[in-house]
């Protein structure tokens, strides 16, 4: 009594039987028992529960009866079910044809098309509904007034507002989503760990996700934080590189009903590609840019999300000016690349070809899919998002001499297989 240890070590027997018998007036010598009155007041409790599920089920019968579109609508979003169609307006990207835009807004175009009709979407923005891009569109605040809004102004306390998140989800019925700087993701972390522990489908909408936010700072840029999210079981982490990858990655969070997806967005404005597929995309990974001609590929370019442009450019610079043929591959989400069977991973990334990761990000976890990487070492810098993401080497002519020197690094010693190992499986029984 009175000291630090009882927070953790044992309280022993002695300590046990005082506060049984001094506090609680028990019989110290029981124990694992249940005393009659105790058992008693249990049984009565799940028979009235009994007895009020009952009644439940009797009342939303008539319900179904006198409102058979409204209980099946009911029912739908409590199994957790999506409507039909929910996916057909998501957006599709015509290269040539349409503007280039921050994944944000692709984002933002994304929420907008699934919210009409899966009405159970509700949620908000850690006080940076605009900067987040994540309004859905002529839906009011959810206020006293307003009861029926599906916009919740959550304030600037992220932990709180995933937290808030996982009630709802557990609650049912409503299918949450909310939003802050991918940074900030640091402060809810307890709370997302919780939504992936539980299985919560919710969903992160995550901004600003690399030193490309700019002028904001080191502070503002995350490092770690998309590996910090990818290290963590039963989490999504989808980096989109522009409109069709966005679709898919809203396609895969709200299909994952027991898995939570953080949803990673640019500020800035990213390149438009010709070959991008929402189809290839909810695959995980896939060929963006093929190396062309006969054979394996002389160099792999695997990247993510702003960096999938770049490393397009280069990859034609190679072509063209070293006569090195490449392939890049988009990878917008690790976590459903290796759901995927090991033939298709290995048609798209042989792993015995010398394979170049670039993403503005820790380089942690690259090394699995990769041979070289292009990533964050050290923190950002304020500055405009072009600079720095030259000065940080994500830029085409950093990229394409990084390729070109792992090209030439391997002609003299063998290329390691990184396909050829074992995967083990360790845990044995059931659990999370």
């Amino acid at each position: 009594q009175g000291k630090a240890s009882s927070h953790g070590a044992p309280l022993g027997d002695a300590e046990i039987e005082a506060v049984k018998g001094k506090l609680y007036g028990m019989d110290p010598a029981k124990k694992f028992s249940v005393d009659d009155d105790v058992a008693a007041y249990y049984k009565q409790q799940a028979e009235e529960g009994e007895k009020a599920m009952a009644e439940w089920d009797a009342t939303f019968a008539k319900y179904s009866e006198a409102h058979p579109d409204k209980a099946a609508e009911l029912t739908r979003r409590f199994n957790r079910e999506l409507p039909d169609g929910v996916y057909d307006d998501l957006p599709t990207f015509v290269f040539g044809k349409d503007s280039a835009k921050a994944t944000r807004k692709f984002s933002e175009a994304c929420l907008n098309a699934v919210a009409p009709k899966a009405r159970e979407l509700v949620g908000g923005s850690a006080d940076l509904t605009g900067s987040n891009c994540c309004a859905i569109k002529g839906e009011p605040d959810f206020q006293r007034a307003t009861p029926e809004g599906r916009m919740i102004r959550f304030g600037v306390r992220e932990h709180a507002m995933s937290a808030i998140c996982n009630g709802m989800f557990a609650y049912g019925g409503l299918r949450p989503f909310c939003a802050t700087f991918l940074q900030f993701a640091g402060y809810a972390l307890g709370a997302m760990r919780c939504s992936a522990l539980s299985r919560f489908g919710v969903l992160y909408i995550m901004t600003h996700d690399s030193i490309g936010l700019g002028e904001d700072g080191p502070t503002h840029q995350p490092v770690e934080m998309l590996e910090s999210l990818r290290s963590m079981p039963n989490m999504n982490v989808c980096r989109a590189a522009d409109a069709n990858e966005m679709a898919a990655a809203y396609q895969i969070a709200m299909d994952s009903v027991h898995t939570p997806t953080v949803v990673c967005c640019t500020r800035g404005t990213v390149s438009p590609l010709e070959h991008s597929c929402r189809t290839k995309a909810m695959r995980g990974g896939y060929v963006v840019l093929p190396e062309g001609g006969e054979g394996a590929p002389d160099l792999v370019i695997v990247a993510t999300g702003s960096e999938v442009g770049p490393s397009v450019d280069a990859a034609k610079a190679l072509g063209s000016e070293h006569s090195i043929r490449t392939r890049v591959v988009s990878m917008p989400c690790q976590e459903v690349f290796l759901a995927q069977d090991a033939e298709y991973r290995a048609s798209v990334l042989p792993g015995n070809v010398p394979t170049l990761s670039v993403e503005a990000s820790s380089e942690y976890g690259w090394h699995r899919f990769s041979h070289g990487q292009i990533g964050m070492t050290r923190y950002g810098m304020s500055g405009p998002a072009s600079e720095l993401f030259e000065k940080y080497g994500f830029g085409k002519g950093n990229i394409a001499s990084k390729g070109r020197e792992l090209v030439e690094f391997y002609k003299n010693v063998p290329v390691p297989d990184l396909n050829a190992r074992p995967t083990f499986v360790n845990f044995s029984g059931e659990g999370h």
